[in-house]
């Protein structure tokens, strides 16, 4: 693994690199649903893009001085992180949802026509694909660029918060529903940033953040799942520090302090 510019010798000039660096990774996130989605309402063009920042993240990395780009975002492989990371997250989400019937925030109901068969398995294939792919991609910018390619918060607590604030403002689509979705997104990025903390790799963040968003798509194929005003914000908020809490149980890097 080659080291982080900003760790090594500091070179005159580094701060504007890993600044534009971060630019580059910030405006190409947030091309596929501002362009694809938004401008042009196609889904092909929307993959296209996110699959492209993906080239583009490994390009930065490399140009950043890592041998492997994805190194950069401390994305060397960690299957053991990722595993426990993604079996809380698809264990916590469905049981907050019932906690969220039970308190009276969420209302769920059966599908009328649920898929069933062959085409339930290509829809769990897609909505698995469909949700991974951004969530790796959200994981780099929020996480693991300022984990390893930039760390100016450390790797501890200072690096949780702001990680957990540049999660919120990756959302910029989402800023104008108000203080409780930023509260909603300041919560589980909290959690997701502690998971690199914790494991010393972003596999930790990519489990719990690719579970909660597997797990919902997997609950819309069978449920009609809603929220009740603004109670599922703060049921997710809720989870998400809940989420918080559990990640003691991933596995702890070798060198960690926190």
């Amino acid at each position: 693994m080659s080291p982080s510019p900003s760790e090594s010798s500091s070179p005159p000039g580094v701060a504007l690199r890993c600044a534009l660096a971060f630019a580059v990774l910030f405006a190409c996130y947030e091309a596929p649903e501002g362009i694809g989605g938004r401008v042009l309402g196609s889904f092909a063009v929307t993959a296209a893009l996110m699959l492209l920042f993906h080239a583009v993240a490994w390009g930065v990395g490399r140009w950043l001085g890592y041998r492997n780009g994805f190194h950069a975002y401390a994305l060397e492989w960690r299957g053991s992180a990722l595993a426990r990371a993604l079996a809380v997250m698809l264990v916590l989400k469905p049981l907050s949802v019932l906690v969220g019937v039970a308190v009276g925030v969420m209302r769920v109901q059966p599908l009328e026509k649920p898929l069933m068969g062959t085409a339930l398995l290509l829809a769990v294939l897609g909505v698995a694909v469909s949700t991974f792919v951004p969530s790796v991609a959200e994981d780099i910018v929020a996480r693991g660029f300022w984990y390893r390619a930039w760390p100016v918060a450390g790797q501890g607590v200072g690096y949780v918060v702001l990680a957990a604030c540049v999660f919120v403002l990756t959302h910029v689509y989402r800023l104008g529903n108000g203080p409780l979705e930023w509260l909603m997104l300041f919560c589980t990025g909290l959690a997701y940033a502690a998971a690199v903390a914790r494991t010393g790799s972003l596999w930790g963040a990519v489990g719990l953040h690719w579970g909660w968003n597997l797990a919902n798509g997997l609950l819309d194929l069978q449920l009609d799942v809603n929220a009740v005003g603004q109670g599922g914000r703060v049921l997710s908020a809720v989870t998400g520090l809940v989420a918080l809490g559990l990640v003691g149980l991933l596995p702890k890097r070798r060198d960690a302090t926190v």
